[in-house]
């Protein structure tokens, strides 16, 4: 099948999405503090895509198994990898910052993945923290100049609270 095909109207706010984080992982590594600085608001319109994707989809009536499949992909590049790459380049490259980068992308993952399976979301309710709330959160930490130690706990508290099984009563 082409992938023209496949594509729906909402697909492409999804692509956004990913190229968001994409650039926003361009950004943060481009060595130029001026750059670096327009990475987190990357990760706000990514985050706003992400919420236009899903209200375009149920509006029009094209949800699909290919867009649920391609969002968590685009939700991994830009919710899971963007927000540890911003926090590789801004911490000290400790063993600890490095275990919890990368156990923050694995909850990351393992989150989507549960997502991809889970009937619970048709419930109304999501089982862990969704994985777009770090488009929030990380920027936030940046925006309000948080000291390093806050971006290490935060990635700890944010990658157990994904594959949490807390139910989060959905509002959008």
């Amino acid at each position: 099948m082409k992938i023209s095909q496949l594509l729906h109207l909402p697909d492409y706010f999804t692509l956004l999405n990913a190229v968001s984080g994409l650039f926003a992982i361009f950004f943060a590594i481009s060595g130029d503090p001026a750059k670096s600085g327009i990475a987190p608001f990357l990760l706000f319109a990514a985050v706003v895509f992400d919420y236009l994707d899903g209200k375009i989809a149920r509006w029009t009536g094209t949800t699909h198994a290919f867009g649920k499949e391609l969002d968590s992909l685009a939700d991994t590049v830009s919710f899971g990898v963007a927000p540890a790459v911003l926090g590789f380049v801004a911490l000290e490259k400790t063993k600890l910052a490095f275990l919890l980068l990368a156990f923050f992308v694995c909850c990351g993952i393992l989150r989507l993945a549960r997502f991809n399976i889970s009937q619970a979301t048709k419930k109304g309710v999501y089982e862990g923290v969704p994985i777009t709330t770090n488009g929030l959160v990380f920027p936030l930490l940046y925006l309000f100049g948080a000291p390093s130690f806050m971006y290490l706990v935060a990635y700890g508290i944010m990658g157990l609270l994904m594959i949490s099984n807390i139910r989060i009563k959905k509002m959008i």
